[in-house]
C-alpha cells in the first residue's frame, strides 16, 4: 500500500528483495536451509508461486518459520503441497494452529480428517502440559516488525485486532489495508477510540466504507477520528434524529456537532420552521 514506503532498509523490501518472483528450487532451499534466514523471509518463501514440495518440508523444519504463516498456507494448499503436509504431520505438529488450518481447509479428504484431529489433539496437550504455548497478544508483541508487517497481510481476526492497535503506524496501515479485513471488522475498529488517528483517516476516506452508515456514524461519534475526515463523510444524509443525537453529544468534536445543528437548522428553514 501506498502509505508504507519500502526502501532498500525496510523488513519488507529487504524480505522481497531476497525473493524475485521467478526464484529456483535451488535459490529457496539456500534460504529454507540457512538457519539464520528471518521468520519474515521465510513466511515469503511460504507465499511463493513456485513452492516445491522439498522447499516446503524445508520450511517445516526451519525453527524460525513463524506458526502463522505456516497455519495460513495449510488452510490453503492444495495438490502436491497437500500430500507433502499429509506426509509430514510429525512437523507440522509443531504448531497446534498449523493442524487447525489444515483442518479447515477444504480440499482435505474426509478419510484423513481423524488423523489430523489426533494430532492435533496431542500437540495441544504438549503445548499445556510443557506451558510454553504464549497467549497470542504476547507471541505478537515478540514478534520484530518484519514478521508483523507480514502478518498484518495475512493474519486472521484475532491477529488485526491485536494488530491494528499496534503502535507502530505502519503495521496498523498495513492490517486496515489487507485484502481479508470485513466490513464488520471495519465497524468495530471505526468505533476504536485507541487505535491511530490515521487507521480512522484510511477508513473515512475509502469510497467502499463511506457507503456503508453504519461505518459512517462510528466514524462521527469517534473522537479520535479526525475532524477533516468526519466533515468529509455524508453528515447531510443522516436523519433528522440522529442528526440532533450528533449536534447534542458532547464525546464529538465542535465542528461535528455544529456542522450537524446547521443541517437541523437548514431543514427547518426549508420546511418553513418545521410546521
Amino acid at each position: 500500500m501506498s502509505e508504507i514506503p519500502e526502501t532498500p532498509e525496510s523488513p519488507v523490501a529487504e524480505a522481497q528483495s531476497v525473493l524475485p518472483p521467478l526464484a529456483d528450487d535451488e535459490n529457496l532451499l539456500v534460504l529454507v536451509q540457512n538457519p539464520k534466514t528471518p521468520a519474515e523471509v521465510l513466511a515469503q518463501v511460504l507465499d511463493h508461486v513456485r513452492l516445491s514440495p522439498e522447499v516446503l518440508v524445508g520450511l517445516l523444519r526451519h525453527q524460525r518459520t513463524p506458526a502463522w504463516a505456516v497455519a495460513d498456507f495449510a488452510e490453503h494448499a492444495t495438490a502436491a503441497l497437500l500430500t507433502t503436509l499429509l506426509n509430514s504431520l510429525e512437523m507440522l505438529g509443531r504448531w497446534s494452529e498449523a493442524l487447525e488450518g489444515l483442518l479447515a481447509n477444504p480440499a482435505l479428504p474426509a478419510i484423513k480428517q481423524p488423523t489430523i484431529q489426533r494430532a492435533l489433539e496431542m500437540a495441544r496437550r504438549r503445548e499445556a502440559d510443557t506451558g510454553r504455548k504464549k497467549s497470542l497478544l504476547l507471541q505478537i508483541r515478540e514478534m520484530p516488525v518484519g514478521e508483523r508487517l507480514a502478518l498484518a497481510k495475512k493474519g486472521n481476526k484475532d491477529v488485526r485486532m491485536i494488530l491494528i492497535k499496534d503502535s507502530n503506524e505502519m503495521i496498523a496501515l498495513e492490517t486496515i489495508a489487507s485484502s481479508r479485513i470485513t466490513e464488520g471488522e471495519i465497524l468495530s475498529i471505526a468505533m476504536m477510540r485507541d487505535v491511530s488517528d490515521k487507521v480512522l483517516r484510511y477508513i473515512a476516506n475509502n469510497r467502499r466504507y463511506r457507503q456503508n452508515r453504519q461505518i459512517v456514524w462510528a466514524l462521527l461519534n469517534n473522537p479520535k477520528t479526525p475532524v477533516g475526515s468526519a466533515l468529509s463523510l455524508n453528515v447531510s444524509g443522516l436523519t433528522d434524529r440522529e442528526l440532533t443525537e450528533l449536534s447534542k453529544s458532547r464525546n464529538v468534536a465542535g465542528a461535528i456537532s455544529r456542522a450537524a445543528k446547521a443541517i437541523i437548522d437548514r431543514r427547518k428553514g426549508a420546511s418553513g420552521g418545521g410546521h
